[in-house]
């Protein structure tokens, strides 16, 4: 009940101490950089297009094709959260991928 699958498509590249969790889909190409944990419930910052990517009842997270993915942080901005300094971990788009991009994902294959 309630499980999805995660779903990884073709030329993913996925770094190292990575997470992908049920009801998370990443598209064709799409780049998740070392530390990345994507589940259904976490919300990802696309600053490329200045969105905010979310599961929906109907539908799973989904990271775009050809996406780059990197950990972040967001500032908690409430309570005791704020009065400590604390952030919350937040994936974030930085990019879609390119030229350079291909060039080093190439050279991470060659290296295995």
């Amino acid at each position: 009940m309630n499980a999805s699958p995660a779903v990884i498509e073709d030329d993913v590249l996925v770094g190292g101490n990575s997470g992908v969790y049920e009801g998370t889909i990443v598209r064709k190409g799409a780049v998740l950089a070392a530390g990345t944990i994507l589940t259904r419930g976490t919300p990802v910052f696309d600053v490329v297009n200045g969105t905010i990517l979310r599961s929906t009842a109907e539908l799973p997270l989904i990271i775009p094709e050809n996406a780059v993915v990197v950990p972040g942080s967001r500032a908690v901005s409430k309570g005791k959260g704020q009065e400590w300094g604390l952030s919350l971990y937040a994936p974030v788009i930085v990019k879609y991928r390119d030229e350079r991009t291909d060039l080093s994902t190439t050279l991470e294959d060659l290296l295995r």
